[in-house]
């Protein structure tokens, strides 16, 4: 597959770490380059203090303000659309190693909505102290040999803070349901993101569940609001937009990749899911480039 998608790699770190102030400067310096569509190769942590940040993420807006928290995820399409002067805050770069697989899977296992958390005022607290200190010891070269070891050790605690954040949202929404639906849920998604590409319909997932088909929707849809055809649609949607954007493959050959053997029906699948014809998605995109 002919690829040119632009994936941005963690350099000049601390063995996949590294954290920035951010302030204006740091923005005058890196808004040119942000501001174009990218994929990391690792983990982003932007904690505001101060200030808005519109991002595209996936192709959705996301906007944060300040005492937010936003954490993206390798793979995914990022770009800044606006970082209002005088924002403040932290933004911390992690490689994936150093994300375990425990705190990896409550992260995306999460029935948490997108890559923005709201923090407590307590949270709020914690966050700001430890960016503050952890941004010292990054640049704190007194360590000697162990400061890289020092650097790598430190980032822990945020991320299991991060990931407990977003657990935390799904135990909020177990109070709300049985653990037999959060964990049919939580078991579905990883399911799809598995399978879209072959599993289209819900009656395929309910049969690879042991389910039927009714059950499946209504458990899916009274846990997340969702039907379960929303889920494997928006898979597929997200992947053929990242093909669009960056491969040079015709439509006929995504559509293959994608699972579908008549180009027309995927043709109005992603127009109806995207309100944009693939071809027209793929044109805005160069358009935006140039």
């Amino acid at each position: 597959m002919k690829s040119n998608i632009p994936i941005w790699q963690l350099k000049e770190n601390i063995s996949g770490v590294r954290i920035e102030r951010i302030n204006d400067a740091f923005i005058s310096a890196l808004i040119n380059d942000v501001s174009k569509l990218h994929r990391n190769d690792h983990y982003i942590c932007l904690f505001l203090i101060s200030g808005k940040v519109e991002l595209i993420v996936d192709f959705k807006e996301v906007q944060i303000t300040g005492q937010k928290l936003a954490f993206l995820i390798p793979g995914q399409i990022q770009r800044v659309v606006k970082f209002n002067n005088k924002s403040k805050g932290w933004i911390l770069f992690l490689d994936n190693k150093l994300v375990e697989e425990h705190a990896r899977s409550m992260i995306e296992d999460s029935l948490h909505k997108g890559p923005l958390l709201l923090l407590s005022k307590s949270h709020l607290d914690w966050f700001t102290r430890y960016f503050e200190l952890l941004f010292q010891t990054y640049n704190d070269h007194s360590f000697g040999s162990l400061h890289k070891s020092a650097v790598n050790t430190f980032t822990t605690p945020c991320i299991y803070k991060i990931a407990a954040a977003f657990q935390s949202t799904t135990e909020f929404v177990s109070g709300k349901h049985s653990q037999r639906s959060i964990e049919l849920t939580i078991n579905f998604k990883r399911l799809v993101r598995k399978n879209y590409r072959q599993l289209k319909k819900p009656s395929e997932y309910a049969g690879l569940m042991s389910f039927t088909t009714s059950y499946l929707n209504d458990t899916i849809k009274s846990v997340t609001g969702f039907t379960a055809s929303y889920f494997i649609q928006q898979e597929m949607l997200r992947e053929a937009q990242r093909l669009l954007c960056y491969t040079d493959l015709s439509q006929k050959e995504i559509s293959t990749y994608l699972g579908y053997d008549d180009p027309k029906y995927f043709n109005r699948i992603f127009t109806k899911l995207a309100d944009v014809s693939p071809g027209r998605f793929r044109h805005n995109f160069k358009t935006l480039q140039t």
